[in-house]
């Protein structure tokens, strides 16, 4: 739980939005080789993965029978038939794979346990990595993963993250990890970048400000009811397709939007918690924390689209908290 009065976490926060911060930050990793691998992704996944130049990624989500979320990843072309699939959710993707390969020439394994990944972020993360790698990331492209080295460690670089700033991530094998971390904070102490201590700071504060959104907040919806459908290649084949078409052509009825409680003070809102209109459920609140670089208490929210476009107000959690809803996007 993050609250207002948290100097610690302010001042995190107030780091990676001005100057920049470092952090662990291991997803799961899924890799994927096989003949088919790529045919098999595309398959498996909304966005258009066939034809991904190696070195580039692709954000996407993942579909059930209904065409609704089970995960969403980003899914790298590692060149030589082998693919990552960075996620939060190996074991589960791994189990969906084993029940849809048939017909495929494709392997895949959640490796997780041999990575660390860590995280650079912040306007002056590139200064950072480039002291860090001894040469410039100015020209990696968002989503752009390349092999590069930590003094003798092999280590791969994206430019990415979880913030809404400017961001690298660092790949390394485990039985480095903690030579990375003591090279990083190294390059991090020349420009007076703190490693973050407060977990809830980059996985929920950050990232909400900026409209980035867990898994567990999409989960169930639609691309087009959680505002992915830009990811979305109907003009391909991929499971969940024909469900994803019915539901879109019959129309929206709910919306993934952003939601403030108008009182100057930390309101503790469960996952799930009913949010009301005069009253009467319209929907529930997925998470919700306090952005220190808003100053406010924002969280997302599942609700009727009709009944409650943006700018309706709304009571929320255990005491009727008066709230607002919002566009999902505070920065």
């Amino acid at each position: 739980m993050l609250f207002k009065e948290d100097e610690v976490a302010r001042a995190e926060a107030k780091a990676v939005r001005e100057n920049a911060g470092w952090y662990r930050w291991t997803h799961d990793l899924v890799e994927v080789t096989g003949a088919d691998a790529e045919r098999f992704l595309d398959w498996m996944l909304v966005n258009r993965i066939a034809g991904t130049p190696e070195g580039r990624g692709k954000y996407t989500t993942m579909l059930d029978e209904q065409g609704q979320i089970i995960d969403d990843l980003v899914a790298f072309n590692r060149g030589g038939g082998l693919w990552w699939l960075s996620t939060l959710y190996g074991p589960h993707a791994v189990r969906w794979f084993d029940a849809h390969r048939e017909g495929f020439e494709v392997a895949y394994a959640d490796n997780t346990q041999a990575w660390d990944m860590y995280a650079v972020q912040g306007p002056n993360s590139a200064k950072v990595m480039a002291k860090l790698l001894g040469q410039s990331v100015d020209e990696l492209k968002r989503f752009q993963i390349v092999d590069a080295h930590v003094g003798d460690i092999a280590v791969v670089v994206d430019r990415g993250g979880f913030t809404g700033e400017l961001g690298y991530e660092v790949y390394c094998k485990r039985e480095d990890s903690a030579a990375v971390a003591e090279a990083i904070a190294a390059a991090a102490d020349a420009f007076d970048a703190p490693r973050l201590t407060t977990l809830e700071v980059y996985v929920r504060s950050l990232p909400m400000e900026k409209g980035l959104a867990l898994r567990q907040d999409y989960y169930g919806l639609t691309p087009y009811e959680a505002n992915l459908g830009w990811s979305v290649h109907l003009d391909k084949d991929f499971f969940g397709k024909e469900a994803l078409e019915a539901a879109h052509a019959a129309g929206e009825t709910r919306s993934f939007v952003g939601v403030e409680i108008e009182r100057d003070s930390y309101e503790d809102i469960a996952q799930k918690e009913i949010l009301r209109k005069r009253g009467v459920p319209r929907g529930y609140v997925t998470q919700m924390i306090y952005g220190y670089t808003v100053d406010k208490n924002i969280g997302f929210a599942v609700v009727d689209a009709k009944r409650c476009p943006v700018g309706t107000r709304v009571t929320i959690g255990p005491n009727d908290s008066p709230a607002v809803i919002v566009e999902p996007k505070w920065l």
